[in-house]
């Protein structure tokens, strides 16, 4: 009789990374190489997540990237916004964008990825944000491959703003 498979355990752990901050945190927090090493880091330990969750070969994020055109954005949970100077928050989610100038195509903003947490998925934190990113990045293209959820989202928001 064959043994059952087991799941090691680090393939199904999600742990938060945690952040503190002098100033209160509103979502979602922009990181760039300027940010405390501690931001970058959970935008780090995210695109971890992601890469295990899509099956990437290599991480979307660098914690010592120092390329300026590289902009990252955290969220932390929504709940401890207002905890964010006294004590160390959990991060839910983030996203990179990366300035892309490809030989045969205008130059243009990137997102490179985005990943939430299981239980903060649909809960509207992407599309809160979503305004913020048009204004500050343009007609930024989303780097396939893309999941079904994230392929749902970018149909809504088009329909949206028809």
């Amino acid at each position: 009789m064959p043994k059952p498979m087991a799941v090691p355990s680090g393939m199904i752990d999600i742990k938060a990374p945690l952040i503190t901050s002098d100033e209160p945190i509103i979502n979602p927090l922009r990181i760039t190489i300027d940010s405390p090493k501690t931001y970058r880091k959970a935008v780090y330990r995210l695109a971890l997540y992601f890469k295990r969750e899509f099956h990437y070969d290599f991480e979307q994020f660098a914690v010592d990237d120092e390329d300026r055109t590289h902009i990252a954005f955290l969220w932390i949970h929504p709940e401890a916004i207002e905890l964010s100077c006294d004590y160390r928050v959990p991060c839910i989610g983030a996203t990179c964008f990366r300035y892309r100038e490809p030989r045969n195509r205008p130059s243009t903003w990137g997102m490179q990825w985005v990943w939430f947490h299981p239980y903060f998925r649909r809960q509207g934190l992407l599309r809160s944000a979503w305004s913020n990113f048009k204004e500050e990045f343009g007609d930024f293209r989303c780097a396939p491959p893309l999941s079904d959820s994230m392929t749902k989202f970018l149909e809504k928001i088009d329909t949206q703003n028809k």
